[in-house]
């Protein structure tokens, strides 16, 4: 009896042996050293469990069945990947596994980032607030002339409204402040996850371009922006019609299904959740300005193309063309892709703020010579123009061009040449036409056109009213960033428009 005791206590002692083996991931135990044969403990917790049920039987049943669960649980536990979403303790990153780093970036790229919830990462996906980003590990090397992927990724993480994609607004926050909030390291990481997507990742360490030191005094150095009351914003919103265009979910529109015959009532981006995605000097710039940055999907556009105008809602655009959406008097509406290439080109009179006024391309002719340059505009001064001709860049005057004058008489026909002398207050105009000067009598001329350039233009505006700013009194545009400073998506009561709310609001419409 004391021996098959002894047996049954060393049996219990090898299962709870080869248990804790198996869980702390001890090495396999040699069963022939001359071999170099093992067998993994979760082999001889098995064999053991199984001794034991025999042992033990019926009591070490009921505890070997247990064990049995806890081991099969672990096991399958041991085969699940490490994926964890714990961003805020990334502390390091393993550089000699880049593809690691990645995964980690992903992770914050879907959590704590936010980036999925503007960013698309499938070209066949519903078009997002923000850039598809698939391929951008190759597309990033080409968006800016002279800038590399990975310091293009850098640039646009950190002053993210430093260049614009084509076709969308200065929507996406900086990263690095408040609320998002994303440290160095996972910014390296989300860069890493960005070049992965296409290109190669490049673990080269950078430096900030910022102070970090610095957020809490710029921050202060600025004026306080929530100094309204949300429920009086509310009223507002209502009052001053956003709600006929906007949604915001909980708030009902008392004049639903109504004509208005003060404006065109169109599909506005949804604003129930604008406080979570975007910086409130955004949100109040919107308000002040609201053609300054337009969701991309939601403007307003009128372009000519192959001598045919096309008026209507951008709906997509990229560096080679652009969707229109028009609509007919019948309302049926029509889906245009107009290649950039194909936009014509239209007269300048103004080389200010060219960039701001839509205008994609120039084509000037400077002072000292008998050729035109043509090219991409890449940024611009007061007096100069950068233009990307064939891949490199020419910064040229604004003031020193000669002017262009196109002159149409009265059958129509149009006469276009460097412009000379003469107005049409004078008797006569004076172009220079293919190297010949040109003499025309201003009794037969219809219409005259002095230009500095020709250009693309793609001019995208709000469809919001150009005089909704002076609508608002201060008072109310306080009130209403206050309201909007609230909508971070979390449905509540308060965003629930009572009965009462409504009748006071119309009433303050009304008056």
């Amino acid at each position: 009896m004391a021996k098959n005791t002894l047996i049954r206590i060393v049996s219990l002692i090898i299962m709870v042996i080869s248990f804790i083996a198996f869980i702390s991931g001890a090495g396999a135990f040699p069963i022939n050293t001359e071999y170099d044969q093992v067998l993994p403990w979760s082999v001889w917790f098995t064999i053991s469990v199984l001794v034991n049920m025999v042992l033990w039987y019926p009591v070490m049943k009921l505890v070997a069945f247990s064990l049995g669960v806890i081991w099969f649980y672990a096991f399958v536990a041991a085969l699940v990947p490490n994926t964890s979403t714990a961003t805020g303790d990334v502390t390091s990153l393993d550089w000699s596994d880049p593809d690691a780093v990645a995964e980690i970036g992903l992770t914050i790229f879907n959590t704590k980032g936010q980036c999925a919830a503007c960013h698309t990462l499938d070209t066949s996906a519903p078009k997002g607030r923000c850039p598809d980003l698939t391929d951008i590990g190759i597309n990033a090397a080409s968006r800016v002339p002279g800038m590399g992927a990975k310091e293009y990724l850098i640039e646009s993480l950190y002053d993210p409204g430093k260049y614009l994609v084509p076709g969308y607004g200065k929507i996406m926050p900086e990263v690095w402040k408040n609320p998002i909030a994303l440290t160095k390291l996972e910014i390296e990481a989300v860069i890493a996850f960005l070049q992965s997507l296409g290109g190669d990742i490049d673990p080269e360490p950078f430096t900030e371009p910022i102070d970090r030191a610095d957020i809490g005094t710029t921050a202060e150095a600025l004026p306080p922006l929530l100094s309204g009351d949300p429920e009086e914003g509310k009223k507002v919103f209502i009052s001053a019609a956003c709600i006929s265009c906007h949604v915001v979910k909980g708030l009902e529109n008392p004049n639903a299904g109504e004509a208005n015959e003060d404006f065109e009532v169109v599909t506005a981006p949804e604003l129930s959740d604008i406080a979570a995605l975007n910086e409130l000097r955004y949100i109040e710039e919107s308000i002040l300005l609201p053609h300054a940055q337009i969701v991309s999907g939601y403007g307003t556009v009128t372009v000519i193309a192959n001598g045919i105008t096309y008026q209507g809602t951008l709906v997509s655009q990229d560096n080679e063309q652009i969707v229109v959406k028009t609509t007919a008097d019948d309302g049926t509406e029509t889906e245009h892709t107009i290649l950039i290439s194909d936009l014509d080109e239209v007269p300048i009179e103004d080389l200010s703020n060219l960039k701001e006024n839509g205008y994609l391309t120039l084509t000037i002719t400077p002072l000292d010579s008998d050729n035109s340059i043509s090219g991409e505009i890449v940024e611009e001064s007061e007096d100069t123009v950068t233009l990307n001709v064939d891949g490199e860049n020419q910064t040229l005057s604004k003031t020193d061009v000669k002017k262009v004058m196109t002159i149409t008489d009265f059958d129509g026909f149009e006469t276009t040449g460097e412009y000379v002398s003469g107005t049409m207050e004078d008797d006569e105009i004076i172009i220079i036409v293919d190297g010949s000067e040109q003499v025309f009598d201003t009794f037969d001329v219809d219409q005259v056109i002095i230009a500095l350039a020709f250009g693309k233009r793609l001019l995208v505006k709000s469809p919001m009213p150009d005089n909704f700013p002076i609508l608002l009194t201060v008072i109310d545009k306080e009130n209403l960033l206050a309201y909007l400073s609230t909508l971070t998506g979390a449905a509540t009561e308060e965003n629930t428009s009572t009965t009462e709310e409504v009748e006071e609001t119309n009433e303050v419409a009304a008056e």
